[in-house]
């Protein structure tokens, strides 16, 4: 988070996007930036393809819950309030779209290029259409890059071609996802022994990552007794980082698991963050157990969230509508009376005074 708002100094507040949907020139290029900044952090180049990994799989995600007119990167917003259309696409799509140039044209020369773009933008905005032709025009007769598909990554909807990461990180986390998805899918399988106690918070978001991937690439989650499984070797359900909280409730949810409920709303009523708090409420509305649940946390928390966050989330929400606006109308009412209240009251002062004065 420190990084990603750190590199905003330069893509978003330096060179602004001049309309909402250009907004992925601001969050696709902090994305990058970030990612450059941890790579360094962490002093190996390889960080960056790993924690890219992970956004993958939160773009294929988003993809699976927005409206293809929203899954462009430059969407159709029409008349449309710019919050509707929030997601990672403009994230991770953008960050991606920026990848394959800086592999087209190679990383030393994409470097370059970056400090020119944003020495030729600072201190104004600018389109996809002006990125576009200076990129283009600041590669001419240096690299040949007429064969980049702008047309489908600017305009059209659905996942891009997956870039081929350097997985060299992430693959002891894979396998172990892997392995969790053998147990499940083999009665009587031997728990995976794997210890990582002593794992760093980014291969356990990455291994939480890929059992979600391959839990929706197969469209099954895991069963209720795998993740009891899970609860025993790793007592994720009681962490205290809310990146692994938040992706172990999500599987368990969506496994059905009745006693991770309460986890699941001391979580989204003590922190509003909306990355967390509406994949949540909508994994819990969706299940059998937990619709009447995430309905009535939402009620008696909305005010709680961000307004941004409360509307997203009343809106995924549709069957919470109906409440909303009969307990907004009797605020409304209530308020109105207290205010009618108070207007009788200063004019029976007014009155007073006035009479009082003649006297």
């Amino acid at each position: 988070v420190v990084a990603h708002e750190a590199a905003h100094s330069w893509s978003g507040n330096l060179v602004t996007n001049e309309t909402w949907e250009h907004f992925w020139l601001n969050e696709g290029w902090t994305v990058f930036l970030q990612r450059k900044i941890m790579a360094k952090v962490y002093n190996d180049d390889k960080f960056f393809d790993f924690d890219a990994i992970g956004g993958w799989i939160d773009l294929k995600d988003s993809m699976n819950e927005m409206p293809d007119a929203y899954t462009k990167l430059i969407p159709d917003l029409g008349d449309g309030d710019p919050d509707d259309a929030f997601s990672k696409v403009p994230y991770e799509k953008g960050f991606n779209l920026l990848y394959s140039l800086e592999r087209m044209v190679g990383k030393a020369k994409f470097g370059e290029f970056t400090k020119a773009y944003f020495n030729e933008f600072k201190f104004g905005v600018i389109t996809s259409e002006k990125f576009q032709n200076f990129f283009e025009s600041y590669f001419e007769g240096v690299v040949d890059v007429s064969s980049f598909d702008w047309e489908t990554w600017l305009h059209q909807p659905g996942m891009p071609e997956e870039p081929k990461f350097d997985r060299t990180l992430s693959a002891e986390c894979e396998e172990l996802a892997q392995a969790w998805i053998s147990l499940d899918e083999i009665e009587g399988g031997k728990t995976p022994s794997t210890n990582i106690s002593d794992w760093s918070t980014a291969q356990t978001v990455t291994f939480l990552d890929a059992l979600t991937n391959m839990t929706n690439d197969r469209s099954k989650p895991l069963s209720l007794e795998t993740i009891q499984s899970m609860k025993e070797a790793y007592n994720m359900q009681q962490s205290k980082n809310s990146e692994v909280l938040h992706r172990f409730c999500m599987l368990a949810v969506a496994a059905g698991d009745s006693g991770i409920i309460p986890t699941v709303i001391r979580f989204i009523t003590t922190q509003g963050r909306m990355k967390f708090v509406r994949p949540l409420y909508r994994a819990l509305y969706k299940s059998e157990m937990g619709k009447e649940i995430a309905v009535k946390t939402f009620l008696a928390n909305r005010d709680f969230y961000h307004p941004i966050a409360s509307k997203m989330v009343a809106t995924d929400m549709s069957v919470g509508k109906t409440e909303e606006d009969g307990e907004s109308k009797s605020k409304k009412k209530g308020i109105s009376l207290m205010a009618v209240g108070a207007v009788v009251v200063v004019a029976a002062a007014v009155g007073i005074a006035l009479r009082r004065g003649k006297r």
